[in-house]
């Protein structure tokens, strides 16, 4: 897990806990006043939104499904 992740993880699942899915406005005006990483911008601030469609079901976790299918011919690595 990324630095920047780590950090954002646990704010956005309190954010969410304690607001709730149900009224989105309010939602995403508690997690943007709760945005540890001051400017949002950059790569803190992607990680911050890709984080938020992750808690949210919007996005699967990483490594959840190959990127793409291997050629007949090759093996695995892992």
């Amino acid at each position: 897990m990324s630095y920047w992740r780590a950090i954002a993880k646990p704010i956005i699942a309190r954010v969410i806990r304690e607001v709730g899915t149900d009224d989105r406005a309010a939602l995403k005006a508690a997690l943007l006043e709760a945005y540890p990483f001051g400017p949002m911008e950059h790569h803190p601030y992607k990680i911050w939104r890709d984080e938020i469609k992750r808690q949210l079901g919007e996005k699967s976790p990483l490594h959840s499904a190959p990127r793409h299918k291997p050629a007949a011919n090759q093996i695995s690595l892992f």
